[in-house]
């Protein structure tokens, strides 16, 4: 591939993937459509690319996921158990998804329209309790895990986002959005790299050329970029105007489709 072709995808990835917009979608058609890619070949592409975003996740919370891993702390316990389930559940729901991803992508707008609703509703619903004190929401726990892996499974279907839906239920289940945001990104690293590895068993792994090299590098630096400024975005920023912003941007990203 041209290297300003797989720098351009790189580059949108990294930003895309983190947006309650459904990046691998968009990637797919812009690469077919606009760069004149096979769309087998987009397919596989996208998945470079989302190795990249899932290794500049694990590289953002390097202290965190080691500290999982080590699981020295009760908090640390209960969150490994909870992405190990959620992980667990998303190759359960997302397999059988991804073997009829034709019928399923019938849905796929749909459920992302209804995903920028529920932003919208969470964020007015919030902006209604500010001026009351709202207790904290009840730890993760392993039902917990099973839901949001239900929920992360279901983003295989084309055009939902992954991030927006599983953001989303965190929101609603009452976490601020600095922490959606955390859990959301922490549940990517072992469900990107869980879904490569299944597709290169399955498909074998292509030959890596300069052009994969290089989209995977701008992915891998864009999400980087992007994790810090939506974390910080995240701490700035009203809850329910945070809400409200994703759930826009979710319901602007399916009005193409309706022409």
């Amino acid at each position: 591939m041209d290297p300003i072709k797989a720098l351009v995808l790189g580059l949108l990835q990294g930003v895309l993937e983190w947006l309650p917009v459904s990046s691998q979608g968009n990637l797919v058609l812009l690469a077919i459509t606009l760069l004149g890619l096979e769309p087998s070949y987009a397919l596989t592409f996208s998945v470079y690319l989302h190795v990249g975003t899932g290794l500049a996740a694990l590289v953002y919370f390097r202290r965190e996921v080691a500290r999982i891993i080590i699981r020295g702390s009760e908090d640390d316990r209960r969150l490994f158990q909870f992405l190990a389930s959620a992980t667990f559940v998303t190759g359960v729901v997302g397999y059988p998804l991804f073997a009829f991803v034709e019928l399923a992508s019938l849905y796929g707008e749909a459920l992302l329209a209804l995903t920028g609703v529920a932003l919208l509703a969470t964020g007015l619903m919030q902006k209604g309790r500010e001026s009351r004190d709202m207790p904290p929401p009840n730890g993760l726990g392993l039902k917990d895990g099973l839901i949001l892996g239900v929920v992360q499974g279901l983003a295989v279907i084309p055009g939902l986002s992954r991030s927006g839906v599983t953001t989303t239920a965190l929101l609603i289940k009452g976490f601020q959005g600095k922490e959606a945001f955390r859990l959301s990104f922490l549940m990517s690293i072992p469900a990107v790299f869980a879904a490569a590895a299944g597709l290169a068993m399955v498909e074998g792994i292509p030959p890596i050329d300069s052009g994969i090299l290089v989209a995977l590098s701008a992915s891998f630096i864009s999400a980087l970029v992007s994790i810090d400024l939506l974390i910080k975005l995240a701490q700035r920023t009203r809850f329910w105007k945070l809400c409200v912003v994703l759930g826009l941007i979710a319901l602007l990203a399916v009005l193409p489709s309706l022409f």
